[in-house]
C-alpha cells in the first residue's frame, strides 16, 4: 500500500507528536514523515542501506524462506527493508520501550503481520531464547557497548548463517604497544579499543536516544579489532563491504564500515 493512501490513526498520530525524536525519516502519509534528528543521521541510514543491500539481496536469493533477527533495531526500519527484499520474517530486538512501541505502530500502520515482522524489548546480552536465523544484523551497535564481543557471541548464538556488522571505526590502524607481565618487555596489537563515555542528551532514564544510555562506557574498535572480535564470537569468512563515492564521508573514509560473515 503507498503511503498517501493510508490514514494516520490516533494513536501513531499522538507518538508522532511526542518526545524523542524517531530515529528514521520514515515516509507515513503522502505529506507526513515522522521527526527525525539533523545533522548528517539520513546520510548514514541511507549508506547503511545501500552498502547491506546487494549482499542481503544476494544472501535472500538463494534462500527464499530466509529469517532475519535485527539486534538494536530502533524503529524496525532495516526489518522493513528485508522484508521487502525478500525475507521470510524478520524480529527485531531492542531495549528501549519506545522504540518498540513505535515499531509496533510503524508495522501496524503499514499493514504489516506480526508473523512475519515481530519485536521484542530486551538488551542484546539479554535475548531470550528465540531460535536460529539465517541472518543477523548488528547495526550501528557494537560501538556503544562495554561488551562488544559478548554482544557478538549472542549473534553468533541467534546465526545458523551470515550476520552484517556495522560500526564506528578508531582512526589508528597501527599496531600499538602494551605490557603483558614482564617488566621492559612490550607486545603489539595491530587490533585495539578506544574507550568513549556516553553523555546523556534527552532524558535521564533514556540516555542519548540515537546511542547507548548515559554512563555507558562504549567500545569503539578499529577495523582490524572489529573482524578479530567476530571471528572469536565464531564467524569465518570475513569480509569489509566496499564502498561507493557519494556515500557518507564517514564510511568512505573507513571511520565506519560494514563486515559481513558465516557462521563458523
Amino acid at each position: 500500500m503507498e503511503p498517501k493512501s493510508i490514514k494516520i490513526d490516533a494513536a501513531l498520530r499522538a507518538e508522532l507528536e511526542s518526545d524523542p525524536p524517531w530515529m528514521y525519516p520514515w515516509q507515513l502519509a503522502e505529506r507526513v514523515v515522522a521527526p527525525s534528528p539533523g545533522s548528517e543521521l539520513a546520510d548514514v541510514h541511507r549508506t547503511r542501506l545501500e552498502i547491506i543491500e546487494p549482499t542481503c539481496r544476494r544472501w535472500l536469493a538463494e534462500n527464499p524462506e530466509a529469517t532475519v533477527v535485527d539486534l538494536g533495531c530502533c524503529e524496525g526500519w532495516f526489518g522493513h527493508k528485508l522484508l521487502e527484499w525478500g525475507a521470510s520474517r524478520v524480529v527485531g530486538v531492542d531495549v528501549r520501550e519506545v522504540n518498540i512501541r513505535r515499531a509496533e505502530l510503524v508495522r501496524d500502520h503499514f499493514g504489516i503481520s506480526s508473523d512475519r515482522l515481530s519485536f521484542i524489548r530486551a538488551g542484546v546480552h539479554d535475548v531470550p531464547e528465540i531460535g536460529e536465523f539465517d541472518i543477523v544484523l548488528m547495526l550501528g551497535l557494537i560501538y556503544h557497548l562495554e561488551d562488544p564481543v559478548g554482544a557478538l557471541r549472542v549473534s553468533r548464538r541467534l546465526c545458523r548463517g551470515h550476520v552484517l556488522v556495522e560500526s564506528q571505526l578508531t582512526e589508528l590502524n597501527e599496531p600499538i604497544e602494551h605490557g603483558w607481565g614482564v617488566a621492559g618487555e612490550f607486545l603489539r596489537s595491530e587490533a585495539h579499543w578506544v574507550s568513549y563515555l556516553e553523555p546523556a542528551d534527552w532524558q535521564e532514564d533514556e540516555g542519548n536516544v540515537t546511542a547507548s544510555f548515559s554512563g555507558v562506557l562504549s567500545l569503539i574498535p578499529n577495523r582490524a579489532a572489529m573482524l578479530q572480535a567476530m571471528a572469536v564470537a565464531g564467524f569465518d569468512e570475513l569480509e569489509v563491504l566496499a564502498t561507493s563515492p557519494g556515500q557518507n564521508e564517514q564510511f568512505v573514509g573507513a571511520h565506519r564500515a560494514v563486515a559481513a560473515g558465516r557462521a563458523a
